[in-house]
C-alpha cells in the first residue's frame, strides 16, 4: 500500500513539474514571438524611414574626360574610352564660369523740343490796295506776331525775291502800273524759309502824260 501511494506522488509530481515545464516553454515562445514582432516593427520603420529619406545633398558624380595623344602629338579630350586613353580627374569644385559683360542702361529719352511758331504779317498796304505814284514808288511793311523773332524779312514781288533786311520796310521805286502781287517770307542766316505771309496783290496808278497835255 505503502508502495503504491510512493508511485501516485510521483506521478503527480511528474505531472506537475511537466505542467510548469510547458508553461514556461509557452511563455518563453510567446516572449521569443514578442521580440521577433518588435525585430519585424523596426526593420519596416527603417525601411519606410528609407524610402522617404530626402534625396543626398552630395554633387552628381561628373562624366569622366579621357585625354588622348595621338602619334602626330595631336591631343583629344573625348568623353568615350579609347585604346591608350588617359583618364582625366577633375576638382569637384570645378566649374565653367562665364562672366557676362555688363549692358549699359539705355540712354534716357531725348526730350522732344517744340518747333518755334513763327509768324508775319503785312501791315501795309492792304489787300488789293490802289496806289497812286507817277514815280512808281511803293513802301511794304511787314511785322511779326510770334515769339521768337526771326532776324531776316525778305520780299518776294511778282514772284521774285526783290530785297532782305532786318527791319521788314521795303521802300521800292521804279514799279510801273498794274497789277502786283507781294508777300513777306521771314528767314534765318542760312536763307531757310521759316513763315510766309499770304500773298497780297496792289495795284499801282501813274497820270498819263497824255491827259496832262
Amino acid at each position: 500500500m505503502l508502495r503504491i501511494t510512493r508511485h501516485i506522488c510521483l506521478i503527480s509530481l511528474l505531472l506537475g513539474t511537466g505542467s510548469a515545464f510547458v508553461h514556461a516553454q509557452a511563455v518563453a515562445q510567446n516572449q521569443a514571438g514578442s521580440a521577433q514582432n518588435a525585430q519585424a516593427y523596426e526593420e519596416e520603420k527603417k525601411a519606410s524611414a528609407a524610402t522617404s529619406r530626402p534625396p543626398s545633398s552630395a554633387p552628381p558624380a561628373q562624366p569622366k574626360v579621357y585625354k588622348v595623344v595621338s602619334e602626330d602629338g595631336t591631343v583629344t579630350y573625348t568623353d568615350k574610352p579609347q585604346l591608350n586613353a588617359e583618364p582625366l580627374t577633375f576638382d569637384v569644385k570645378t566649374q565653367n564660369v562665364v562672366t557676362a559683360d555688363k549692358v549699359p542702361p539705355p540712354p534716357p529719352p531725348t526730350p522732344k523740343v517744340s518747333k518755334p511758331n513763327y509768324k508775319v504779317v503785312i501791315k501795309s498796304p492792304a489787300p488789293e490796295a490802289t496806289i497812286r505814284n507817277n514815280l512808281g514808288e511803293i513802301t511794304i511793311s511787314a511785322a511779326q506776331t510770334g515769339a521768337p523773332k526771326a532776324p531776316i524779312y525778305r520780299l518776294i514781288f511778282d514772284d521774285a525775291p526783290i530785297a532782305s533786311n532786318s527791319s521788314g520796310v521795303f521802300k521800292l521805286s521804279g514799279i510801273h502800273r498794274g497789277a502786283h502781287t507781294y508777300k513777306v517770307e521771314l528767314t534765318n542766316n542760312t536763307g531757310k524759309t521759316l513763315a510766309s505771309s499770304p500773298v497780297q496783290t496792289l495795284y499801282l496808278h501813274q497820270a498819263s502824260a497824255l491827259i496832262n497835255n
